[in-house]
């Protein structure tokens, strides 16, 4: 039975790939994928903004994110380009603006998730916000990775 069932999965994996897509998006991803995304880019995104961290930990961020990534902040009118955020992230840095006091306070941790169709809304917190509701992101996804991140929170 598993060797049939092999074959079947093989056809229908090859059947998936060849069929032609009306889809923007080259696949879609399963809510597992898409949680691991979720964990990957959040641990990068602490790392990236730690007191320690450096050129090599904003790479492997901005690795996680398609070429066309956007970053949007509706409630503050932010919208950026991937290498506008990168950029300013690199700039950031430089200035150590991710050192001294309260800079650890920065690191978020997920709360909760719930996912869609190559998107997953996220609740995260961090230790800088006290007792105040989670925030709320939207992650949308695009050939394996991070295409657009969407806050929806205000300070």
């Amino acid at each position: 039975m598993s060797r049939r069932r092999s074959a079947a999965e093989a056809w229908l994996l090859l059947a998936v790939l060849l069929a032609p897509s009306s889809n923007a998006h080259a696949w879609e991803l399963t809510p597992a994928q898409m949680e691991r995304l979720v964990r990957d880019v959040t641990a990068a995104q602490n790392a990236a903004t730690a007191p320690s961290a450096d050129l090599e930990d904003v790479e492997r961020l901005y690795d996680l994110y398609t070429p066309d990534f956007v970053y949007e902040h509706p409630m503050m009118d932010d919208v950026y380009t991937r290498e506008r955020l990168r950029n300013n992230h690199l700039a950031a840095l430089e200035k150590g603006r991710f050192e001294g006091p309260g800079a650890a306070g920065h690191a978020y941790r997920i709360v909760g998730m719930m996912h869609g169709d190559n998107a997953t809304a996220v609740q995260r917190i961090n230790a800088r916000m006290g007792d105040r509701a989670p925030r709320m992101a939207v992650f949308e996804f695009s050939d394996g990775k991070v295409s657009r991140i969407r806050e929806y929170w205000n300070y």
